[in-house]
């Protein structure tokens, strides 16, 4: 069987705006109401199947007349695979290679037992060896039928994790959107994800076992993307190779995963699973510090802009905000762990406070906006107002760091 594979050029998301959400640390679904979501997404018309999950159809290519081929011209039939962000990600295309190298094998697509959204696993046929996950778009959500909701920019946001995981620093798996066109049926649009194996995750182990360097690695790119969602359950543990076979006395490798959630159009809260471990109290290295200072906001931004054309400008700019939060934070002394605190909001009987970084951005906007703000959103600021703005946050961040070093974490 063969599947074309192809490049989109033409295909761009459209821009939406988001919705707020209060992130929930959940590590596991209930196997059974799992089961019924699928029976149910089953029991639908052939057509909606093909817009509720990815349809791949193989064909044939032409063999012999014995063997029975297939009439001339059948291969301009058969189904594309198109990429439609995060083509020039190193690693994504020996992934859709794979993927429809599974696909024409025949394969067949089952629910991931621990996923959110309608998660699918794509398994080769020939090996047995789980490939990718797949999260397809609905007919109202997907770019193609001119949607733009939650689940576009979600798809959106994952990409752009990957992307912005230079050099696999985090370990994020090669991910992309991409389109499968086929002939007389509805084009589906889907993410698409290496598929990492692994042990467990961080919600069936504590943290004690966990490497100081996965750790610091998966909370500089939470800081960065202001991820929403961190939570246990998507951060995948794997135990690294070893010569003898043994790894129980070997520091444990994590994977995040999931960063649909991640880079919000507004300052919102945010939530880090690794707030309290160990690890994050312990002083960054030498080359993680080499690492934040190498990042450049600016040019990540606009990679941003000419790789996912439809990711808002407002999100965009909560990239360059955090970085630089980071890297002046690290500059001046401050653990994974201060950081992630002066990011996080504080509780008390009364009501919901600003964080420290909130309050910093409060009073830079309003020092260029006579209008008091609620909430902080970057939306409505000219290029000049923004960069104004960064200027004058900058000034304030010295006395707040010294402020942190000066009194112990709140959370």
């Amino acid at each position: 069987m063969a599947i074309a594979v192809g490049h989109c050029h033409g295909l761009k998301p459209p821009a939406a705006r988001g919705r707020h959400y209060r992130p929930h640390s959940v590590a596991q679904l209930d196997r059974p109401a799992l089961d019924r979501d699928h029976q149910e997404r089953n029991a639908l018309s052939p057509q909606r199947r093909c817009l509720s999950s990815p349809c791949f159809t193989t064909v044939f290519a032409p063999a012999s007349e014995d063997q029975g081929a297939e009439p001339a011209g059948e291969e301009e039939k058969m189904p594309r695979v198109e990429i439609v962000a995060g083509r020039h990600a190193r690693g994504v295309h020996a992934l859709i290679a794979e993927a429809a190298g599974a696909i024409a094998s025949g394969t067949r697509l089952v629910p991931a037992q621990g996923g959110l959204g309608g998660a699918l696993l794509l398994k080769d046929g020939r090996s047995g060896e789980h490939v990718a996950v797949i999260k397809p778009l609905d007919d109202k959500s997907s770019p193609s039928n001119g949607g733009g909701g939650y689940e576009s920019k979600a798809v959106l946001r994952e990409v752009a994790a990957y992307l912005l995981d230079h050099d696999g620093f985090a370990s994020v798996a090669p991910t992309a959107m991409i389109k499968i066109s086929r002939p007389t049926m509805e084009t589906t649009v889907a993410s698409i994800q290496r598929f990492v194996a692994h042990h467990y995750d961080a919600g069936e182990l504590g943290p004690s076992r966990f490497s100081v360097q996965s750790v610091h690695r998966v909370g500089i790119l939470d800081v960065r993307l202001l991820n929403i969602d961190r939570h246990a359950g998507n951060i995948l543990v794997k135990n690294p190779p070893t010569g003898d076979g043994s790894s129980s006395a070997v520091p444990l490798e994590l994977v995040p995963i999931d960063h649909g959630l991640c880079l919000p159009e507004q300052l919102d809260d945010p939530y880090f699973e690794w707030l309290h471990w160990p690890q994050a109290s312990r002083p960054f290295s030498s080359t993680e510090l080499d690492y934040i200072a190498s990042l450049d906001p600016f040019k990540d931004a606009e990679m941003l802009r000419v790789e996912l054309p439809s990711l808002t400008e407002p999100a965009i700019r909560i990239l360059t905000l955090c970085t630089v939060f980071l890297q002046r934070a690290a500059a001046a002394g401050l653990c994974l762990a201060d950081i992630g605190d002066m990011m996080t909001r504080e509780f008390s009987s009364v009501e919901e406070g600003l964080s420290a970084l909130e309050a910093l951005c409060k009073k830079a906007v309003d020092s260029i906006d006579a209008q008091s703000l609620k909430s902080v959103s970057f939306g409505e600021l000219s290029s000049e107002e923004w960069t104004t703005f960064l200027e004058k946050f900058e000034k304030l961040l010295p006395p707040a760091f010294e402020a942190k070093k000066s009194k112990p974490a709140s959370h």
